[in-house]
């Protein structure tokens, strides 16, 4: 439903309104919509809560928000994401094609998932024919793996909604179904291949860097509805009239801080898993060797460990014992050779003892992490690659290429 010039003015002149936009857009882009759903230019931001209304009479229809908590939004470029990021916050966005009430089981089961591990967050309609959940930055550890969470958007994100749809997915096959009165309702009696409800009922997996979402209390500029903050216990309850223009009543916006630790180490313990999974079966990339690979044969990233880094030099344990052990090195001697290179770089020797004592109980050979780890090679600065690097998948392929072409060349002489 079109809204009028008239209608748009009034709604956003609410000063309680402009308030509250303002406040949740701190440290974030904040960027107007119009009726075509053309953005305005971006980076944006609200300075003052009337530039909300300033907006609107520069044809805003709808307001939307970065997922990214940032420095200064106004200096955001593909040049300074990292510098510029200070957290973000894990949007769950619902979607469904078949209707709201399909959109709603998908909810109530985020709903109840959430809930499960005590996580606070915000729910909103969306506006249209789905739901919004914001789990906000504040309640994520400060750290993941060794690694700064404001650095991993939007690896966290989606690791959090993988794990969270394969928890929620066969439950919502299920109620879609019993909803729809059978599996050839729900699907119009077209064939299709295993349980996948989200074909039916999106829930959002994917984000990219400044991605948005419709703030709170927008106005949606082709429903003419507005995005109303919802309580969780009120969920079944909600229905599409509830936001419409002259029902709505404006709430302050309150931050829930509930730790999100538990939430974030079963995610990334249940993605570890999958990983493994996938990365076990392509070892044949890997060309055995049999003999002892010296160590002008080691790949920059390996070199660049064993000469000191500030950085990761716990995630480079795991890395140096598991490569060193690919390159057929007796135990004793990377047992040496990493306890001495744990001295140089401040690491606590009973911390390297405990791997050590690991991985000499693991019956079969694991690789280190594949080159396109970043966690242990990117993130921490020792990927430096040569002309050689292109050709490989894992640092010990560089190394068994490098030995393998000096000997071809010995033996040419």
């Amino acid at each position: 439903m079109a809204l009028t010039k008239e209608q748009l003015v009034g709604y956003y002149s609410n000063e309680k309104l402009q308030e509250i936009l303002w406040n949740f857009g701190k440290n974030r882009e904040f960027v107007a919509r119009n009726i075509e759903g053309q953005y305005f230019k971006r980076p944006n931001m609200l300075l003052y809560p009337k530039d909300v209304l300033r907006q609107v009479e520069l044809g805003a229809v709808s307001f939307h928000c970065s997922v990214e908590r940032w420095r200064n939004p106004l200096l955001v470029n593909e040049r300074n994401y990292n510098e510029q990021r200070i957290g973000s916050d894990w949007v769950i966005d619902i979607d469904s094609d078949k209707g709201i009430e399909e959109a709603k089981i998908a909810a109530k089961l985020v709903r109840d998932f959430l809930d499960k591990y005590k996580v606070g967050y915000l729910l909103k309609f969306s506006g249209r024919r789905g739901f919004h959940f914001c789990v906000f930055w504040e309640n994520f550890p400060a750290e993941i793996n060794y690694n700064k969470t404001e650095n991993l958007y939007p690896e966290l994100q989606k690791i959090l909604a993988s794990f969270l749809r394969e928890q929620i997915r066969n439950n919502l096959w299920a109620e879609l179904v019993k909803h729809a009165g059978s599996i050839k309702e729900l699907t119009n009696g077209k064939a299709i291949e295993g349980i996948d409800p989200f074909k039916f009922t999106e829930v959002e997996k994917d984000w990219s860097i400044r991605h948005l979402f419709r703030a709170p209390y927008s106005l949606h500029e082709k429903t003419g509805l507005v995005s109303i903050l919802i309580k969780p216990e009120n969920l079944e309850n909600f229905k599409v009239e509830d936001a419409k223009i002259e029902k709505v009543k404006f709430e302050e916006i309150e931050l829930k801080r509930e730790d999100a630790t538990k939430l974030v180490v079963d995610a990334y313990d249940w993605s570890a898993k999958q990983r493994e999974k996938t990365e076990l079966k392509p070892r044949k990339e890997v060309v055995l060797y049999r003999g002892k690979i010296s160590p002008e044969n080691f790949p920059p990233c390996i070199q660049k460990i064993l000469s000191g880094i500030p950085d990761g030099r716990k995630r480079s344990v795991f890395t140096l014992i598991t490569f060193l052990k690919s390159c057929n090195w007796p135990m004793v001697e990377i047992e040496k050779t990493v306890l001495e290179w744990g001295k140089k770089v401040g690491l606590q020797e009973n911390y390297i003892k405990s791997q050590l004592t690991w991985h000499k109980k693991q019956k079969k050979n694991i690789l280190s992490p594949n080159c396109k780890n970043d966690l242990f090679y990117k993130d921490i600065g020792i990927c430096k690659p040569l002309p050689l690097c292109e050709k490989i998948k894992n640092p010990i392929n560089f190394a068994i290429l490098k030995v393998s072409g000096r000997k071809k060349k010995r033996r040419k002489k």
